[in-house]
Formats: C-alpha cells, sequence, structure tokens
C-alpha cells in the first residue's frame, strides 16, 4: 500500500471512530480522490472487519469498536502525533482565560492535556459545542463551561445551527482551539462538515487569537468547505512530519508554526 492510500485509510479509520456513518461522497471531496478510491478503501477497511458497507457510505460494525479503538490508539492513526499537539497547545492556556473548543481528535486532546492546577483553580471560561469536550472538561471545578445550543448532531456529537451561530456572535474569547480536516495554500483551513464551518467561522471571529491543532497528516488534503484562509491564521501547532515546504512558506507569511 502506497504511503497517500494508507493516510487516507487512517483518515476515514479516524471519521469511524467520531461519526456513526461517512458518505463516499463527502470523503472523495475531503481527501481529493475519485469516488472510485473511495470505494475501494472502504472495501479494503470492510475485509479487514473495522467497517460494514451501505449504500452510499459505511458504518462502524458493532462487535469491533475495540478493535477499531486499538487501530486508532496506534501510531498508524497519528494518535502519538495527536496527544503532542495538544500538550504544546495545553501549555499556551494562562489562568482566567476565555477558552473556545472546536469539535474533532486533536482539538480533544488539548482539552485532555490542560494540567491539574488549571483544572481545579485555573478560573478558566470554555466555550464549546463539542460534547466529548463537554466531558472531558465539565468536572473540572476551576472551569466555568458554556455548552452552546442549537441542533444537535449525534454522528458528530456536536451543536450546530442558526442558534449556536447567534450565541457565538454575543460572545468574545481569548484563543480558540482549532481543528481541521485539510490545510493547502489553494483552499486554506477546510472541513468535511458545511455545518460545522459555519460555526467555526462564527468562533474565529469571536476568538481574539485562533490556534490551528492539525497533524500532519491534514496538509495538502482537501475538506469539502473552507473555514478559512491560510494567510489569516496566525499559528499553527502540528508535527514534526509536516513537509519544510509547507512550514517554511508558512513561516514566511508571518504565520508562527509550533512542530512538536
Amino acid at each position: 500500500m502506497d504511503t497517500e492510500t494508507d493516510k487516507r485509510r487512517h483518515a476515514i479509520l479516524d471519521e469511524l471512530t467520531q461519526r456513526q456513518a461517512v458518505r463516499v461522497t463527502e470523503l472523495s471531496q475531503a481527501f481529493g480522490v475519485s469516488q472510485v478510491s473511495v470505494r475501494r478503501d472502504l472495501s479494503h477497511l470492510e475485509r479487514e472487519g473495522f467497517l460494514r458497507r451501505i449504500h452510499g457510505g459505511a458504518v462502524p460494525v458493532p462487535n469491533a469498536r475495540a478493535q477499531l479503538s486499538q487501530a486508532m490508539s496506534g501510531t498508524t492513526a497519528h494518535a502519538s502525533e495527536k496527544a503532542s499537539i495538544g500538550r504544546a497547545a495545553a501549555e499556551l492556556v494562562r489562568p482566567g482565560e476565555r477558552l473556545l473548543f472546536d469539535s474533532g481528535t486533536t482539538v480533544l486532546e488539548v482539552a485532555r492535556h490542560l494540567p491539574p492546577d488549571l483544572r481545579e483553580s485555573g478560573n478558566l471560561t470554555v466555550i464549546t459545542s463539542s460534547l466529548p469536550i463537554v466531558r472531558e472538561l465539565g468536572p473540572c471545578k476551576g472551569i466555568h463551561l458554556i455548552l452552546l445550543g442549537g441542533v444537535f448532531l449525534p454522528q458528530y456529537e456536536v451543536v450546530i445551527g442558526p442558534p449556536t451561530v447567534a450565541q457565538l456572535n454575543g460572545l468574545h474569547a481569548d484563543k480558540l482551539f482549532l481543528g481541521a480536516d485539510g490545510l493547502t495554500f489553494a483552499r486554506g483551513v477546510t472541513t468535511a462538515n458545511v455545518l460545522e464551518a459555519e460555526v467555526d467561522r462564527a468562533a474565529i471571529a469571536a476568538a481574539s487569537q485562533v490556534i490551528i491543532v492539525a497533524d500532519s497528516s491534514k496538509i495538502g488534503l482537501i475538506g469539502l468547505t473552507t473555514i478559512m484562509p491560510l494567510d489569516d491564521i496566525k499559528k499553527l501547532i502540528t508535527d514534526a512530519g509536516a513537509p519544510a515546504e509547507f512550514v517554511g512558506e508558512l513561516r514566511r507569511q508571518g504565520v508562527e508554526v509550533i512542530l512538536v
């Protein structure tokens, strides 16, 4: 299996850990490959026992959840890179700050790596539409958590829609930790979900500082819709596998790139 195919199949597994289903059309647009290639990927992963093909896409196999989680926890799923990115991002948080958390596995690692002192007595305000973030930080005594309202998407475990955007329009945050499904100079920071993108744009407008957290496998991929152009970002935290040419060009454009 070639490297790009391997990375794409791992990314599909990553999507399956967050959703109840994936669609061929969305995956084709997100990865910039043909639907035939995506169907081939899904067939391979079905043979491996990770998913079941359905019309137009695939769903996780219920009795394979533990196997899928084990696969996603390894280096092939970029788990170690995401954890390192999350740790580096969490080190940027200061007591008393107001923080916006996007959804996604890398952003969740930022929440997981907030140190005990901030969790217990940091006087942080956390604003999010992501249920996994709520589960991670909701019980912490030092965190005042604001869960945005709206339409709940169980396959993403996230809240979206006009009410969510309207609430963000009236809020102000010091930092936003924003994930991405793709990073390219041509299309900017992209995501596979149009409805989540609307919420992300409102969160960007509400934050004084936007910090992109994305592992290097996302570089070169193009999601369905653009959240923001690359020349608008100020800080990216990614892993050392990021292409040197990509990192160099971002730095020439004045973006602070933190490699972990």
